[in-house]
């Protein structure tokens, strides 16, 4: 196909025939009008009323190369270089994990828990690229936000997104289980630590094991809740007087994690499910 009278429309057909072993139809045509509406800065109603416009070479080049990054499994985030997450501009790169809408999820919850609350402390531990507390620290005014994590260039990416997002919030790169913080500090813990066993890794698409960083995802199959254990104790030390712990959880722990922290006394520990009915979240007290 030649580069020229090349209109939107066709070439999303050459998308769904190229990807069609790799994506289902519908995350093909997502992929494919984000794509669109990165080069041509559009919103989705542009490109419904434009669909049958013809591409410049400089489009057709990039969508081209696009797709055949696609077919070597490269995520559509690694190739525009970012995400929205929670409206926020995040950039991701394959130091850091490519936020999923189920993290968007966890950040709206603690919003609404915590919404009419004023100067709370918030800690992020695994932060990664750091959306989720750069997300709460736009959202809960006056509010001073931590994030930690064990890799010295997903720190970089953070900070980098915190600038660009005019986030005040302070990154350290600090291993979880080496940590700790004075008594009374916090107010709110929140955490999406590493869960999946590795046994799941058979299951798991190829763009996320080629492009995302294996410490941020995997735990041994013989403890699973490793990182819950650790962020639970470092609650039990840090958190003030009616302070909150989220988890971001494997639906299968959901109810491991709870009896885990119940058993080191945390209270109203309760199991929040993600828009696909999964168990997904749990929320505690330190203590009232």
């Amino acid at each position: 196909m030649e580069l020229t009278n090349i209109d939107i429309a066709s070439l999303k057909k050459q998308y769904l025939y190229e990807l069609t072993d790799i994506y289902p139809q519908r995350e093909i045509e997502n992929i494919y009008l984000e794509l669109v509406l990165e080069i041509k800065k559009w919103n989705k109603i542009d490109f419904l009323l434009h669909e049958n416009i013809y591409l410049i070479e400089s489009e057709v080049l990039f969508l081209k190369d696009a797709l055949k990054k696609l077919k070597q499994n490269i995520p559509l985030q690694h190739i525009i270089g970012y995400v929205t997450f929670h409206d926020l501009k995040i950039k991701v790169t394959k130091d850091t994990l490519i936020p999923r809408p189920e993290t968007e999820e966890l950040v709206q919850l603690i919003y609404q828990n915590n919404r009419n609350k004023s100067k709370l402390d918030v800690l992020d531990i695994g932060t990664g690229s750091g959306c989720i507390v750069i997300a709460l620290k736009l959202l809960l005014k006056n509010s001073n936000c931590y994030g930690i994590d064990i890799s010295k260039k997903a720190i970089i990416i953070a900070k980098e997104n915190a600038r660009n997002n005019n986030a005040d919030v302070v990154f350290c790169n600090k291993n979880v289980f080496k940590y700790s913080l004075s008594e009374n500090s916090i107010d709110i813990i929140v955490s999406n630590p590493p869960y999946i066993p590795e046994l799941d890794k058979k299951k798991m698409h190829l763009n996320v094991l080629n492009n995302e960083p294996h410490i941020a995802l995997f735990v041994k199959d013989t403890n699973p809740l490793i990182f819950y254990e650790k962020i639970a104790d470092i609650g039990l030390e840090s958190l003030k007087k009616n302070g909150l712990i989220y988890l971001e959880i494997h639906e299968d722990y959901a109810n491991d994690v709870v009896d885990l922290l119940k058993h080191k006394n945390y209270i109203n520990c309760k199991i929040q499910k993600d828009f696909q009915g999964k168990n997904r979240f749990v929320v505690a007290n330190r203590y009232e």
